[in-house]
């Protein structure tokens, strides 16, 4: 007999068994292996971000002024690990640096952005976001740029987001890199990487962030640069 001919409860039936079935399949394809537990785990930010670096060390004069509590639930419930320094020059320049963990990339990586973190603590983006580069070891790393000002203070910003192993930018190009990890059965975890000054010269700022940037990254054992800005 046909589908056609089969009575209403018996297609009911049909129907119920192959939604039954999809939602198996869909469990049994879900990726289980957290990136982030393999080879012993992940090394915790601070000890893989030295406080000194180059002509760099952190500024412990600069005491961070700790987010709302609002906030601070919010990066609580959102991030494994979070960690923010201020590091000054040899020159007196200042920037300030900002690592966003989590071990699934996909659990609210949006919070950090710049663009919903700097409205959400009174800032006015100034700028819309816009593509760059750093150039480190030869090595040409895509990220996002713009600028944020809350009174007299204006912010140039410099971020990128890290997705397993591939820097990656939000949206369609995150989903992609976790659909990817995900056909291998993998979570991938993610790190979000800021750097910002404040500065009137949004020009000058960017090649300030690329100099601390290129130090920073230099700086670190194969491996740890692999947590920062991927699989070279």
């Amino acid at each position: 007999m046909s589908r056609a001919g089969l009575s209403p409860i018996a297609r009911a039936l049909v129907f119920t068994a192959l939604m039954l079935a999809a939602a198996a399949l869909a469990e049994l394809m879900r990726p289980r292996v957290y990136i982030a537990d393999q080879a012993g785990g992940r090394e915790r930010l601070a000890a893989i971000v030295p406080e000194a670096f180059g002509d760099w060390q952190v500024d412990r004069s600069i005491v961070p002024i700790p987010p709302s509590p609002d906030l601070q639930k919010v990066l609580d419930e959102t991030y494994d690990e979070t960690l923010a320094r201020t590091y000054r020059h040899s020159d007196g320049r200042r920037v300030m640096l900002s690592l966003a963990y989590g071990r699934n990339q996909h659990k609210g990586m949006n919070t950090h952005r710049p663009e919903v973190c700097y409205p959400a603590q009174g800032f006015k983006l100034l700028t819309g976001t816009e593509r760059g580069s750093l150039s480190v070891d030869g090595r040409a790393l895509g990220v996002q740029r713009l600028v944020a000002g809350l009174g007299a203070r204006i912010e140039p910003i410099t971020y990128w987001l890290t997705v397993g192993g591939e820097v990656t930018a939000f949206g369609s190009e995150q989903r992609l890199a976790t659909i990817r990890y995900g056909l291998k059965g993998q979570v991938p975890d993610g790190v979000l990487v800021r750097i910002s000054t404040i500065d009137d010269d949004a020009a000058s700022a960017y090649i300030t962030h690329e100099q601390f940037a290129r130090a920073m990254l230099q700086s670190l054992a194969p491996a740890q640069r692999a947590r920062l800005v991927g699989d070279v």
